[in-house]
C-alpha cells in the first residue's frame, strides 16, 4: 500500500504538465502472427474494436469540454495496442453501471474507463490488467472538519459512481464501525456518471466524493483552491484499472494482453502513462485476472 501511495502521489505532481494529445512518432509495431490469429474473425473483418467506456474519467478517458474525441492515457494505449492488432478503436458510450451488461448482451467488445479487477467480477467477465490506481476521497477545501479517513466521515454523507463495489464495500464496512462505535452510519449516494457524483460535493449535500486517485487530483487542478484529498493522500482502498472483457472472448482477451505487454516490453507502455502523469502506476506486468486482493506487492 506504501508504495503504491508513493507512486501514486510522486505521478500527482507531474499531472498539471499532462498536454494534449499527440500522434505516434513511429508507425505502431505489429504483434506475432499466432497473437493475431486468436482475433475473433467478426472483429478482424470489421476491422475495429468497440470498446464501452463512460468517457468521464480523466486523466485516464474523458471528453474535454465541448469535444466529441475521448482522450486520456487509456485511449493512448488502447489506440497503440489496437494498431498493433491491425485494428482501429471505436468507442461505444455506456454509463460505468451499464458496462459490464453491455459486455454481456455484445454491445462492445470491451469494456474501458476506470472499471477495475475484483474476484466478484471475474465470475461474469476476464479482465486484462493495466494500471494500479485507488480510491480516495475529494473534499471541499472550505469544509475544515477533520477528514482524514473513511472513518471521520460518520455521520456524513459521501457520493460516489453508481457500481463502484470496490469502493463501496469499504464504505459500508465504515460505515458499521461508525454504528458499533455509537456514532451516526455513513450515507452514501451512488450516481451514474461521475460529474453527477462530483455535483452533490459542490452542492454540499455530501461531505466527501469518492474516485480515483489520478481522476481526482486532475479535478482538484482544474479548480484551485476548490478541492483538497482528504488525508492527503489517504487511499481507502488500492485496486488494479483493467480492461473487461466477455467470458467467450478469451481470444480477444489474450490478444490484448499480448499486445499491451508489447508495448511495456519497448518502452511504449511507459511513455502513454508518463505522458498523463501517471506513470508511478505502471504495472511490472501486463496481467489478466489479478485484482489488489490477490497481489502480493
Amino acid at each position: 500500500m506504501s508504495t503504491l501511495i508513493r507512486h501514486l502521489r510522486s505521478s500527482a505532481l507531474l499531472l498539471a504538465a499532462a498536454v494534449p494529445l499527440l500522434g505516434m512518432a513511429q508507425p505502431a509495431k505489429t504483434v506475432p502472427a499466432d497473437v493475431l490469429a486468436t482475433i475473433p474473425a467478426e472483429i478482424k473483418a470489421r476491422g475495429a474494436l468497440r470498446v464501452g467506456s463512460q468517457q468521464t474519467f480523466p486523466p485516464i478517458e474523458f471528453r474535454e469540454p465541448g469535444k466529441t474525441e475521448v482522450t486520456g492515457a487509456s485511449r493512448d494505449l488502447l489506440v497503440e495496442m489496437a494498431q498493433r492488432l491491425g485494428l482501429k478503436v471505436e468507442y461505444v458510450q455506456a454509463e460505468y453501471s451499464a458496462l459490464i451488461p453491455g459486455l454481456e448482451a455484445d454491445r462492445f467488445d470491451m469494456a474501458s474507463g476506470g472499471i477495475s479487477d475484483t474476484e466478484e467480477r471475474e465470475q461474469k467477465v476476464d479482465f486484462v490488467n493495466y494500471m494500479f490506481s485507488g480510491g480516495s476521497i475529494l473534499a471541499l477545501s472550505a469544509n475544515k472538519d477533520k477528514l482524514d479517513t473513511i472513518d471521520d466521515f460518520c455521520g456524513k454523507g459521501v457520493a460516489t459512481l453508481l457500481g463502484s463495489r470496490v469502493i463501496m464495500a469499504q464504505v459500508e464496512a465504515a460505515s458499521e464501525r461508525c454504528v458499533k462505535a455509537g456514532k451516526g452510519a455513513i450515507r452514501a449516494e451512488q450516481l451514474p456518471s461521475a460529474p453527477d457524483a462530483r455535483m452533490q460535493l459542490d452542492l454540499k449535500r455530501v461531505d466527501g466524493y469518492l474516485g480515483d486517485f489520478p481522476a481526482l487530483v486532475y479535478m482538484g487542478q482544474q479548480f484551485p483552491g476548490r478541492y483538497r484529498i482528504v488525508g492527503g493522500n489517504y487511499m481507502l482502498t488500492p485496486y488494479i484499472t483493467s480492461w473487461a472483457f466477455a467470458k467467450n472472448r478469451t481470444g480477444l482477451r489474450d490478444a490484448v494482453q499480448k499486445a499491451t505487454q508489447s508495448m511495456l516490453d519497448d518502452g511504449a507502455y511507459q511513455k502513454v502513462l508518463d505522458k498523463w502523469g501517471v506513470g508511478g502506476a505502471a504495472l511490472s506486468t501486463i496481467t489478466v485476472n489479478l485484482p489488489a486482493s490477490k497481489r502480493t506487492k
